[in-house]
């Protein structure tokens, strides 16, 4: 597997507004002497082996899909990919690394949530104290003046 990545930039006659406002930010922060240009990066990851006719293939999508050519330039060119196994790019992979600290978590949370029900319990009867005292002190207000 190889990947290819397809830089992708307004021409340099086209008007670049997201540019302008990120130059404008960056010159109000105190990175004066910055010019920015911005564009899109697009990474392919391309199966089997990557021949001159899989690239060209890559350039034609590019042209045709990823790129403006009315508006835009584009570069394609080949990245080499981190040397790692299956197994380890597998391993890498995040949904697999942020389960079991999930399950942790929801663990955690569980024992904080049975904890939190007894300490909200105490709270909301608290709360409701007050609130009834307040409820008690209106109404006997409402007594005394329609007495």
């Amino acid at each position: 597997m190889a990947r290819v990545v397809v830089d992708v930039m307004p021409k340099p006659e086209i008007l670049d507004p997201q540019g302008k406002a990120v130059t404008g930010a960056l010159a109000r922060l105190g990175f004066a002497g910055i010019s920015v240009r911005q564009g899109k990066r697009f990474e392919l990851e391309v199966e089997g082996e990557l021949t001159e006719d899989r690239l060209a293939e890559v350039r034609r999508a590019a042209e045709t899909l990823l790129a403006n050519t009315v508006i835009e330039t584009f570069n394609v060119r080949v990245e080499e990919l981190p040397e790692a196994s299956e197994e380890e790019e597998d391993e890498g992979e995040p949904a697999e690394q942020g389960e079991p600290a999930e399950q942790g978590a929801s663990d955690d949370q569980g024992e904080s949530a049975q904890r939190g029900e007894s300490d909200d319990q105490g709270e909301s009867d608290d709360q409701g104290e007050s609130a009834n005292q307040g409820k008690s002190d209106e109404q006997a207000q409402l007594a005394t003046q329609a007495g």
